[in-house]
């Protein structure tokens, strides 16, 4: 079997590996999306795959933590105010067993939120809705793999 069989059968068994031109394979980012607005997960989902990542989306906070003990991700957007348990209180326990995620808030009021309570969750960035996606985009490209 010549290398190019191989490397599309590892494709298709791992949506994180890319095949692109000629080179190595690229490793893609995963990306979780954790918003009650189905409107803002399809937007940020059909936006980002556009630029290559994984993208998995989810309604709540619970979701999230339930698809974390079975999907590994490299980095979680999270929104603040979510039926259930808020952004915040998910980012928190994601932060305790996984701090090495990085995680950024969106949410509509960006200006109540104090900066003790993010760091202590793991948060590194808050995006404000309406969010400007190339600022996300580039923010999401600058992280380490």
């Amino acid at each position: 079997m010549d290398s190019r069989a191989v490397l599309t059968a590892l494709q298709w068994e791992e949506p994180r590996l890319m095949v692109s031109g000629q080179g190595p394979p690229v490793l893609r980012r995963r990306v979780l999306v954790v918003d009650d607005e189905s409107a803002i997960r399809e937007v940020l989902a059909t936006f980002l795959e556009e630029y290559e990542f994984v993208v998995h989306t989810v309604p709540d906070g619970a979701s999230a933590l339930a698809l974390l003990q079975a999907e590994p991700v490299d980095v979680i957007l999270v929104d603040l105010h979510m039926p259930g348990i808020s952004g915040l209180e998910m980012a928190v326990e994601v932060h305790k067993t996984n701090p090495s995620i990085p995680m950024a808030l969106i949410t509509g009021t960006p200006m109540a939120i104090q900066p003790a309570p993010l760091r202590q969750a793991g948060i590194s960035r808050v995006f404000a809705k309406p969010f400007d996606l190339e600022a996300l985009v580039a923010w999401l490209q600058a992280l380490p793999l």
